[in-house]
């Protein structure tokens, strides 16, 4: 096990988080710094420390290094330090953290070493790695509670799934009923772990992951979920407009609940849009094309 630990703006925080998750961090810690408040601070209190100290764990030391350059590229950090943890039992120790979680009642999301539990849930084989989605994340977390609680909607559906990540989403419609679905991810280290992804979940047939989208293919996707930030959300409005069909669903998640004016004021001229779900600071939002 390896960890990178690090200072930065904890105005960053959230940020941060996704990049070493989607990484391959298989955990991130915060503790905090400096502030201007003295006594223990609550959960909305916390942006009023200044800087806090991150902890993040990787499986393997190229995990780590990725991780080291993707963040000093991206964000000032200060204090960066890399260690290789010696402890013989932490692979197991940190196992025991992730457990199966339940979706909606209907989606099951359990690592490979767990049994997954006997409630008639639809199971999907996650394991935490070298790609962003396994379900602890609030804006995975989001997305996959909407796809538990519209069965209808998925049933026989042709789905996008647009920063597919680990392909957790994606391979979730199938399970809940898609006929078909297409991930779509520019990292293509993401894209080799979500198809063997498929495999271990023996979907490989009903899902195919690309860098890109065909330029030729227009109101296809009955659904189209994006788990992705802000920024490429507004700047892909065109494109998701173009790749729906006619009154199809497009899920917005990776999105801050301060953010959610900037989307809906992006997307209100060609989309009935409005915010279905909360989870902390992050927001999940609905649109129809029209």
């Amino acid at each position: 096990m390896h960890s990178l630990s690090f200072d930065i703006e904890t105005e960053e925080f959230l940020r941060i988080e996704k990049v070493l998750l989607f990484s391959g961090a298989v955990s991130v810690t915060q503790t905090l710094g400096n502030c201007d408040v003295f006594d223990e601070p609550s959960s909305s209190e916390i942006t009023k420390w200044s800087t806090c100290r991150i902890i993040a764990l990787f499986n393997t030391q190229p995990e780590s290094d990725f991780a080291l350059s993707q963040v000093s590229e991206t964000f000032q950090v200060g204090q960066l330090k890399q260690d290789e943890l010696s402890d013989p039992d932490w692979s197991k120790s940190w196992r025991q953290e992730w457990l199966p979680r339940t979706f909606a009642e209907t989606l099951c999301i359990c690592p490979s070493w767990c049994r997954p539990p006997d409630n008639g849930s639809h199971i999907v084989i996650i394991d935490p790695g070298q790609a962003f989605g396994t379900g602890s994340h609030e804006t995975t977390s989001l997305c996959l509670t909407w796809l538990g609680q519209n069965l209808s909607l998925l049933d026989d559906a042709y789905v996008i799934d647009y920063g597919s990540g680990s392909g957790i989403l994606g391979i979730s419609a199938i399970r809940l009923g898609a006929r078909y679905v297409t991930g779509v991810e520019l990292d293509t280290d993401a894209i080799v772990v979500s198809r063997d992804n498929a495999i271990v979940n023996g979907v490989q047939n009903k899902i195919a992951f690309f860098d890109r989208v065909a330029s030729e293919v227009e109101n296809a996707a009955d659904i189209l979920v994006a788990n992705i930030l802000l920024k490429p959300i507004l700047e892909l409005e065109p494109t998701f407009h173009r790749l729906l069909k006619s009154d199809g669903v497009l899920l917005l998640s990776g999105i801050l609940t301060s953010q959610v004016d900037q989307v809906v004021s992006g997307y209100c001229e060609r989309f009935s849009i409005e915010l279905v779900q909360t989870d902390g600071d992050w927001a999940l939002l609905r649109a129809t094309r029209l």
